[in-house]
Order: C-alpha cells, then structure tokens, then sequence
C-alpha cells in the first residue's frame, strides 16, 4: 500500500494529477469554442437586421421626398416670392408692371400665380394692389393702361389659385367693387373698367353684389374678350344666357352672340345671322383703322381678332376660314410689332425726362471741355 507521503512525490502520482487537470482545461476549451461560435452568429444576425432595417428607412425616406416634392408647387423666382411672403402689394405691383413691359403678361401668368401661393393670404395681398386702378391723381392714359393691365393679371391669377377669402376681405372686396361701380359711369376706356369691375366680381365670389340686369350690361361689353366665358359662369349667369344672347342680337352685337351661342351649344335654337357678322368685321376693321394712341390699337386689335375667331367658328366654307385665319396671324404679327414699338419708345413723359436728361448731359461736357 502506497502512503500518503509517497503518493505527493510519486512522480507517476503527479503526472497522473496534471494530466487530470489537462483534460478539465481542454473541456472547458472546447466549450468555451463553442459558445464563441454561438455569439458571432448571433452578432452576425442581428448586424443583418440592423443593415435591413436601415435599408429600410432609406426607402421610406426617398419615397417621402418624391411625395412631398410633387406636391409642393416650384419656387418662383426670389424677387416675387419675397414680396409675397412679406405681403408687399406696392412692391409687387411695380415688380410686376416691369416684367410686363419686358415679357408681356401672358408669358408670365404661371410665375405669378406661383409667386401668390406663397402668399400669407393672397386675396389680401391683391386687394392691397387694385388702389391705382382708379389713381387719385390723373394719369397719363398709357401709364394708367400698364397699371390697370397689372391689376387685371392678378385678379385672373387670384382666381386660378382658388385662394381662401376671409370674411373681412370679401367685405373689403364688396365695398371697392361698389365703389368701382360708382366710378365706372364716368369711365373713358369703358370696356377695361369693366372687365376690371367683373374679374373682382368673380375673383372674390361676389356673383350677388349688383342685380343680374346690371351684370348682363357689364358683359355686353366685354364679351368679345377672353376671359368672358369663365367671368360668366363664375358669377353664375348661365342660366341667362339665352336672355344675354338675344339681348347682343337685338343691340346688333353679332359678333358677341356667335360666341355665346357656340360657347354654349346654342347654334340650334339661335341660327347665326351671317349679314350681321359680315358688317360686325367691316365694323372692327374700320375702328381697328381708326386708332390713334397706343392703348386704343391695342385693344382695337384685340376686338378684331375676336371677331375673326368668333365668325371662323360658325363657316362651314374651308377657304373663307383660311383666309380669315390669315387675317388673324397679321393682325397678331402687327399686335406684337405694336408691343415692342411701345417698350422702345415708352409713355411721352418719360421720353421727355430722356431727353432733357440728355441735353443737361451734353451741356455739362460742354461746360468742363470748354478752355478757361
């Protein structure tokens, strides 16, 4: 028997002890091994889903960005959209009063009402510009054109938007639309005043301000114009229109009657009066002829064109309604070379304060050049 002192220095008794402790560290290895591998699988798991769910967002996210800038409308340029954040009607006006002397106002429609949508409230912001449609002071009649054509294109832009009127600018709007209606009587360029007075109408919703019989002797004059059909159904009179149509008959209005009547599908019951429209060309020829100032020829041309338009509507002959549209390409060409005479040479006072400029310009090179 081997004794208990023996067996601590035997040195078969040691080994045997550490290997017996070698096999329990290598046990212990390996399940440590094992256990290691377990966690880079689960760290690898869960990084996958993390990549994933960022991937994820990032989709999301880009399909928000694509929403939302369909949905707001293209920044204008930053002169308008300034004056209209900040509800500058004046600044507006005469930024405007420039860009139509440069491009004209049809070229620029999609700009401005771009530019009011910004606008903290855009019914007010245009109320704000109509002051100088009817100026205190007298203007020079070209001058009140560029500022009365400035109001007209913003009242048909303030419509277009539909913006939100406000109790207390409808009753604003109600009061300068009687007030327009006072002035009217005494207007020199009536057809303008107007289709001033009925944009307002229709642009700030008050179809029941003035009496029907009053609104139908509005559009008598201005039913050649562009915009006549939407002013009419805006400020709902459609249920007129018949009355209105043989009111333009009965006043030997033929050209007006033809637009209503094929506007509104009415060729069965009002056949169109082919004497009558033959006269009404002769008639817009011959005061397109007469036009002296500017302001006149404008809107002189403007009328013929919509008498030729109006007459190719109901011609069933293809070479008088060729002929007719070659007469409206020159009546558009000479429109436009009008246009650009008026940019060049601008309103008379204007001209004059050029000239006297230029003279005390070459009166003082004169004075510094002369010999002391």
């Amino acid at each position: 028997m081997v004794s208990v002192e023996n067996s601590t220095t035997d040195p078969k008794f040691l080994l045997a002890n550490r290997l017996g402790e070698i096999r329990a560290y290598s046990s212990s290895l390996a399940s440590f091994t094992l256990q290691w591998k377990d966690l880079e699988q689960l760290f690898e798991s869960i990084q996958s889903s993390v990549d994933d769910c960022f991937d994820d967002l990032r989709a999301r996210q880009k399909r928000i960005t694509e929403a939302s800038s369909s949905l707001v409308p293209p920044l204008p340029p930053t002169a308008l959209k300034y004056l209209c954040l900040n509800m500058d009607g004046k600044g507006l006006r005469l930024s405007l009063a420039e860009k139509i002397k440069e491009h004209g106002p049809f070229s620029i429609e999609d700009e401005v009402s771009a530019a009011l949508s910004f606008a903290p409230d855009p019914a007010m912001l245009v109320l704000d510009t109509l002051v100088v449609f009817y100026p205190r002071k007298r203007k020079h009649r070209i001058e009140l054109f560029d500022k009365r054509r400035t109001c007209i294109l913003l009242l048909e832009q303030l419509m277009k938007i539909s913006a939100k009127i406000g109790p207390s600018v409808t009753e604003k709007a109600k009061n300068l639309a009687i007030e327009w209606k006072g002035k009217l009587e005494g207007e020199n360029d009536y057809s303008t005043g107007a289709l001033g007075l009925l944009l307002l109408l229709a642009a700030y919703e008050l179809g029941c301000v003035f009496p029907v019989n009053q609104m139908l002797d509005l559009f008598e004059t201005v039913a050649l114009h562009a915009q006549a059909f939407v002013l009419y159904r805006r400020l709902g009179l459609t249920e007129r229109v018949s009355d209105f149509i043989q009111i333009l008959i009965t006043k030997r209005k033929p050209i007006g009657a033809i637009k209503f009547i094929y506007e509104f599908g009415l060729a069965d019951k009002f056949p169109p009066p082919l004497p009558s429209l033959r006269a009404g060309l002769q008639c817009a020829k011959r005061a397109n002829g007469k036009s002296a100032e500017p302001l006149g020829r404008e809107e002189a041309i403007d009328k013929e064109i919509a008498a030729v338009k109006a007459v190719i509507a109901c011609m069933r002959d293809p070479e008088i309604s060729k002929s007719l549209g070659n007469r409206i390409n020159q009546l558009e060409a000479l429109k436009r070379s009008r246009e650009m005479e008026s940019i060049r040479t601008g309103p008379p006072q204007a001209q004059q304060q050029h000239h006297n400029k230029n003279k005390r310009l070459r009166t003082d090179l004169a004075v510094n050049s002369s010999p002391e």
